[in-house]
């Protein structure tokens, strides 16, 4: 029996972490599905609870100061999207819609005031997300060790990101806000 539904969402280019954390999360227990990103509406969809009933998301991508860094697009079909470029607070709070969800972002930047608010004001029960540039590593780390810790050992969730965040190096930088 699964533990918990956790939908890897890979936007962008992340190189091997979607996969690794698909396969990581599902020794852990859980039921894992891997949520690729094509254009920004599909991200849309996903973060609007169309896409995705998962207890748990994690957001597999790439941050800077404004925000989840999203794939170029052709400009007809740019055109038809929600937003392009880039996932802004803004932009997160207009189509947020998730019930009780834990969302982690992997994403250099994304843990911010701004987007911890938008997520939890779309119904989120948690945000955990790195609060400045990190070493790619870390977040894979961070990722691990959070969900082994929560889902293997059972530890309280701030424990949880406690002790993932202790491990060294720039798994400092992952905070939670709930």
């Amino acid at each position: 029996m699964f533990s918990t539904t956790i939908d890897v969402v890979a936007i962008g280019h992340t190189g091997g972490e979607p996969h690794a954390l698909r396969g990581l999360l599902a020794e852990y227990g859980a039921d894992v599905r891997l949520l690729p990103i094509g254009a920004p509406q599909h991200l849309a969809d996903v973060l609007g609870g169309r896409q995705s009933r998962a207890e748990h998301l994690v957001l597999c991508c790439h941050g800077d100061e404004r925000g989840i860094l999203l794939d170029e697009l052709a400009p007809e079909i740019a055109r038809s999207q929600p937003f392009n470029d880039v996932l802004t607070p803004e932009n997160a709070a207009e189509v947020t819609r998730l019930s009780g969800t834990l969302v982690v972002s992997t994403g250099c930047m994304t843990g911010t005031e701004a987007f911890a608010e938008a997520f939890l004001r779309g119904g989120c029960s948690a945000y955990i997300a790195p609060e400045d540039y990190l070493e790619g590593t870390a977040a894979i780390a961070f990722v691990s060790a959070f969900y082994y810790h929560f889902l293997q050992l059972k530890t309280p969730l701030p424990d949880a990101v406690r002790l993932a965040a202790n491990l060294g190096g720039d798994t400092t930088l992952f905070r939670l806000w709930n």
